[in-house]
């Protein structure tokens, strides 16, 4: 029985050293993680980790895409157009492709003409971002052949602007692979 006690004992003294580091009473700086309170975009950098990318074939679109692991892919019904969403909280990417026959405007246009800016153009490629009402988009428009073009739409919640950079860089490089 003594050793069953020496055990407690030694466990409550560990329990209490901890508590008393947690909460500074040994007048020491406490760590930083115990300090601060995680605001939203540390939190969503925290659900998102160190993610992976998933392949998924769109039939509908007619493309492989490589998607991060803590987004979910979204059933959209059939009458849905061609595009594909994949979703997680206060997060979503979307991918559209549209004709480039008898079009009016093209993506791109269309996004400048909701106020989006155009902040960097390549040689079959431009990105946009902006916002509306509730959100954040970071959008690429890739011109992928002479017929199609693709549209991603990263769409976010502002206050999530921190932790989506690593978002923004993989739609920026994102290139539909048949």
């Amino acid at each position: 029985m003594a050793p069953t006690i020496t055990i407690r004992k030694s466990l409550i003294a560990s329990l209490m050293f901890a508590a008393l580091t947690m909460t500074g009473c040994w007048g020491g700086q406490q760590p930083k993680a115990y300090a601060s309170q995680l605001t939203s975009s540390d939190s969503m950098s925290i659900q998102m980790g160190n993610y992976t990318l998933l392949k998924y074939h769109s039939d509908r679109l007619g493309f492989d895409i490589n998607y991060p692991s803590f987004l979910y892919r979204q059933e959209l019904s059939d009458d849905a157009g061609l595009q594909e969403v994949f979703m997680m909280d206060d997060i979503s990417v979307s991918f559209m492709v549209d004709s480039l026959h008898n079009m009016y405007r093209t993506s791109g246009q269309t996004l400048m003409a909701m106020g989006a800016d155009l902040v960097d153009v390549g040689d079959d490629y431009s990105i946009h971002e902006g916002q509306d009402e509730k959100w954040e988009y970071y959008s690429k428009v890739i011109n992928s052949d002479s017929l199609r073009q693709v549209t991603v739409i990263l769409r976010y919640d502002p206050d999530h602007a921190e932790a989506m950079e690593p978002l923004r860089e993989w739609v920026h490089d994102f290139q539909p692979t048949p």
